[in-house]
């Protein structure tokens, strides 16, 4: 074991590879413009025990991104796996930029993958083994992100010429591609994604896979689960009126709390009592059809309030249908 090599250690994606690898035993060699950045991401990892080391390079600089790619090479030998994280996020309609400022967000989104890759799978194939992951992103390009969206089509074909030429030779090249905005505690938390890297990289190679799309969780099945999607992100954003709108006008409703509540308005003033900044995640354990306008089933939600602290409860939940539209009829919590 070599170790892996993480270029962009920023805050977010990067350092959760980091500590994903680091968690394996892996020495992990970071590189990434800033000295605060770099010294961050050593303290994400050095909770595992690892050997870390800490480079500094602007992904556009060919020499100096050579160069530390050099160093991590003498310290550790030739990485296992590198992941090439690098990008400039920025928003802009096409004709904002100037040619300039395109040519600068290619060369850290697009070439710097190249350079890296070309500095350090030719030794990779003549190892017979290694992976080389990239970040991507934009499944679907964006003409509000027109820089980034050509940089993530670039990443794509990138990896698909790096198997043709190195992939014969034992080198696994793959992008995880990130379709939305990366943040903790959300359906793109970094450490989900981060599995992604640890699986890319750990596939036999009769079941490579080149891409790996990250989407958040699946799309919800069921007459509760919907519901109950849209309840908790009306929860999430501290919306009162909007979670009370998923209610029949005249539902009975028990909280956690003594009175029970009749009705919208008195729903809606329950939830705008909860703290803001309490998050909640629900879980459908079950729906059974009663008839065609009713549904029943249970559901577990665990609420997190903003101190952290993390209490449940089990839901038992009738759904009605109302001029084709599903609305919670009854709702009653018992805590767990």
């Amino acid at each position: 074991m070599s170790g892996a090599m993480i270029i962009g250690a920023g805050q977010g994606i990067g350092q959760a590879v980091a500590r994903r690898f680091a968690r394996e035993g892996y020495p992990i060699a970071l590189v990434a413009r800033r000295d605060e950045t770099l010294r961050a991401a050593a303290r994400a990892v050095e909770s595992s025990g690892v050997p870390a080391l800490t480079l500094a390079a602007d992904c556009a600089d060919e020499d100096a991104l050579r160069a530390a790619l050099d160093r991590a090479v003498a310290e550790f030998g030739l990485p296992d796996v590198v992941v090439y994280n690098a990008a400039i996020v920025q928003a802009d309609a096409p004709g904002e930029l100037t040619a300039r400022a395109h040519l600068e967000a290619w060369a850290v989104n697009v070439v710097g993958a190249h350079t890296a890759a070309a500095h350090l799978a030719p030794e990779m194939a003549r190892r017979g083994s290694g992976t080389i992951l990239v970040t991507g992103g934009m499944p679907e390009p964006k003409w509000q992100y027109t820089s980034l969206s050509l940089g993530k089509a670039g990443v794509r074909t990138l990896v698909r010429i790096l198997d043709q030429r190195y992939g014969a030779a034992g080198v696994h090249a793959a992008s995880v591609t990130v379709d939305g905005p990366v943040a903790p505690g959300t359906d793109f938390d970094p450490d989900d994604i981060a599995e992604h890297y640890w699986r890319l990289h750990g596939q036999p190679r009769h079941r490579w896979e080149h891409e790996a799309l990250h989407t958040g969780r699946p799309a919800p099945t069921g007459v509760l689960a919907g519901l109950l999607d849209a309840w908790q992100r009306a929860f999430d954003r501290h919306r009162p009126a909007e979670v009370a709108s998923l209610f029949s006008p005249d539902a009975l409703f028990q909280g956690i709390g003594p009175s029970p509540r009749r009705g919208t308005a008195e729903i809606a003033a329950y939830y705008g009592d909860v703290p803001e900044g309490t998050t909640a995640r629900a879980d459908v354990l079950g729906e059974v059809r009663l008839s065609e306008r009713l549904v029943s089933g249970f559901a577990e939600v665990a609420f997190t309030a903003p101190t952290g602290e993390v209490s449940r409860v089990r839901l038992s939940i009738v759904a009605e249908n109302h001029e084709d539209a599903w609305l919670i009829r009854q709702y009653h919590a018992a805590a767990l």
